[in-house]
């Protein structure tokens, strides 16, 4: 973890109100791993609002050229504020946070990513490493409408097998991505599960993989202000080992975690 300035290479609009900022780090790409995430300060030196950091999942890096990517909605003053940021502008963050994915550990060849909405921006990068280790892997990404249609090209360009769904029908086919993981869930029992998206979402993937006994790991998304466990501003509720409940801050215990161990409050 390191606070760092980098130089904003692209940002460009890909959807409605849907952004892909690229920024010049070669410290961010060189250590980070898929699900880790950065904390920005979006406002600018004379100003305090928001006064808190905002956090972005890291979506794709370029070793390469040394840059790496997040991808957001704009929904508020700090997303507003960066969706208005040009090519040579400086931002100020501080990354990569959190308990990413441990490609090391992994010994499985076959892997199922679960993206729902913008949750399809940390996958992403996980994909590439996972085919970088020559691994086989099969995204399911379910949307409500068509403004992710840009991410079809995306995943063609990785040449991997993959399913879109949305609630309208605008992109893929119409419905639920969890309906058609309910379907072939029997296709990928061996498969290692990786998911990331709302809520909604993870209580119906639980549900469908509670009857069939499969473990998945989520990446969570809370809202976040220091980044580091300090503040407990991100705390969720998991089962323990004693058949308890105990409390863990999404930032620096996560963002991955188990999912099935995931207490969501009704």
């Amino acid at each position: 973890m390191k606070l760092i300035k980098g130089e904003i290479v692209s940002n460009e609009r890909i959807g409605n109100n849907l952004y892909k900022t690229t920024i010049f780090s070669p410290y961010i790409t060189k250590n980070a791993v898929p699900g880790q995430f950065i904390n920005i300060k979006c406002c600018s030196d004379n100003t305090v609002d928001p006064l808190l950091r905002r956090p972005f999942s890291i979506h794709d890096v370029e070793y390469d050229f040394k840059v790496f990517s997040i991808m957001y909605e704009v929904k508020g003053n700090g997303t507003h504020f960066l969706s208005k940021l040009n090519a040579a502008d400086v931002i100020d963050f501080v990354g990569p946070l959190g308990n990413g994915i441990n490609i090391n550990k992994i010994e499985n060849d076959d892997f199922l990513l679960i993206g729902g909405g913008i949750g399809i921006a940390p996958l992403y990068f996980f994909a590439k490493v996972l085919l970088a280790e020559n691994k086989n892997v099969f995204f399911a990404a379910g949307f409500k409408d068509g403004n992710f249609l840009l991410f079809d090209k995306m995943l063609e360009r990785l040449k991997i097998n993959y399913e879109i769904y949305s609630e309208n029908g605008m992109h893929g086919s119409k419905g639920m991505i969890t309906d058609f993981i309910k379907k072939r869930i029997d296709d990928f029992k061996e498969y290692d599960i990786y998911c990331c998206g709302p809520v909604e979402m993870y209580k119906a993937l639980q549900n469908i993989f509670c009857l069939k006994n499969i473990r998945a790991k989520a990446l969570f998304e809370e809202i976040m202000a220091c980044g580091i466990g300090v503040c407990k501003g991100c705390v969720m509720k998991f089962k323990d080992n004693q058949n308890g409940y105990i409390y863990k801050s999404v930032c620096k215990d996560g963002p991955l975690f188990d999912l099935s161990e995931a207490v969501f409050e009704q």
